[in-house]
């Protein structure tokens, strides 16, 4: 005597493993694009900031080199202690307003050359690293970030943390995660005393909810990590 079975529970069965099977390849399929695409934008941010910094390096150093004389007009107190021959910080009261040399802001784009003057008793009309004069340009900073910016000085409190030397950076408050990592990824091009990735907490040289890549041209304090 034969049995005969439904195949019907069995069918809705397969019917099930295989649309479980569909998502299952689906979601393994979009993931690695999602995370290859995220990958390739760190990668290419990270490149774009690396330019960007041995580009401002490149300009700070030539201009030492260059004028190693400095201006000798600048009080040795400046700023908490001025570190010679480096440039001022651009909105520095050193630099006059009348003829307009000194900037509104602390952008690397606005640095001016000591010692790259008119001479005494001008020494303090420092000419602009960047610009039309020099053929050397700054380029635009990468999207969702704000400007480069400069500081030159002792026991300078920057969100919360006390910062003695030379340096430059660059910050973004976007969550996008590929920011972070090229940021990172340029960090790690450089030894612990050349360069900090910050993650902002207000009290740590960063302001609140920011990320920041802070190069060091001469460092003093904080002390390496």
């Amino acid at each position: 005597m034969m049995i005969y079975r439904s195949s019907r529970g069995s069918a809705l069965i397969y019917i099930l493993i295989a649309i479980a099977l569909i998502a299952a390849l689906t979601a393994s399929f979009m993931q690695p694009a999602t995370q290859q695409t995220r990958t390739q934008n760190s990668f290419k941010l990270a490149a774009e900031l690396n330019g960007q910094v041995q580009m401002i390096r490149a300009a700070i150093q030539d201009c030492i080199l260059q004028w190693p004389e400095g201006d000798s007009t600048i009080p040795s107190s400046h700023n908490g202690g001025y570190h010679a021959n480096y440039p001022l910080e651009p909105d520095s009261t050193h630099l006059p307003t009348s003829p307009s040399f000194r900037a509104s802001d602390k952008n690397v784009a606005n640095l001016r050359c000591p010692g790259n003057n008119a001479g005494s008793p001008n020494q303090a009309q420092h000419a602009l690293i960047f610009g039309g004069s020099t053929g050397r340009f700054m380029p635009a900073v990468p999207a969702l970030f704000g400007p480069w910016t400069y500081r030159n000085g002792t026991g300078l409190t920057v969100n919360g943390q006390t910062v003695t030397g030379v340096y430059f950076q660059i910050t973004t408050t976007s969550t996008d995660a590929y920011l972070a990592e090229a940021m990172q990824k340029v960090d790690a091009q450089f030894t612990g005393c050349e360069a900090d990735y910050i993650a902002g907490d207000g009290n740590n040289g960063c302001a609140a909810n920011t990320k920041c890549l802070r190069i060091w041209v001469k460092r003093i304090a904080p002390a390496c990590p």
